[in-house]
Order: structure tokens, then sequence, then C-alpha cells
């Protein structure tokens, strides 16, 4: 799995849907990359698995829809899983997070 990078898609492709998704995905890039930076090797499916249940509880712990999600919901939980992730990784993450961070903020920002 590589580094992830916003898609380059048509602004009509670009819903509150597609942009969760693509949070689980932009989430799953970040994880792999703090497992392998810990040398943590972790099964892909375990992987979208944790990164599902914890992008869930994001928007959860927000008190907004993860299955209607909005451009507010959204970026709610975006700066809760950048908390969290920095939480967990400190200053050897800060790179990772903010490199997916910013890949993200350019989907939201289009919504």
């Amino acid at each position: 799995m590589g580094t992830y990078k916003a898609p380059e898609v048509g602004d009509a492709e670009v819903t509150p849907t597609f942009v969760r998704d693509e949070l689980l995905k932009c989430f799953e890039s970040a994880n792999g990359e703090f497992a392998a930076a810990m040398h943590q090797p972790v099964a892909d499916e375990h992987l979208r698995q944790q990164v599902r249940a914890f992008v869930e509880g994001a928007f959860s712990k927000c008190g907004v829809s993860y299955v209607q999600p909005t451009k507010e919901g959204i970026t709610s939980a975006i700066s809760e899983c950048k908390a969290n992730a920095e939480k967990m990784m400190g200053t050897r993450g800060a790179e990772i997070i903010e490199h997916h961070y910013s890949e993200m903020m350019k989907l939201v920002d289009r919504l």
C-alpha cells in the first residue's frame, strides 16, 4: 500500500459519502505507514477492520452520522482522528499525520 494521495476526480464525484470512504483509505495508508515505521507488520484485513472501527468511533464521539455524512461532520471526525493519531504517535508520526490530513482536506474543501 502506497502513501495516500487524494484522487483527482470531478466535482460531481466529491460527495460526503465519497469523502468518508476516502477517509477510510487515507487512514489505512497512515496506519500502515505507522506500523512500518515501528517495524510492526499488520495484516491488511485486520488493519481495514481496525481503521473502520476507529473512524466510525471518531464520527460517533463527535456526535455526527457515519452513514449519512455531512461536510461539517466529516471535518469534525477528521479533526478527532488527527488529534487521536497525534496522541498515539507523537512527534514520530507528525510528518505522516500532516501529509494525510492535508490530502483529506483537499477533498473536504471541495464539498
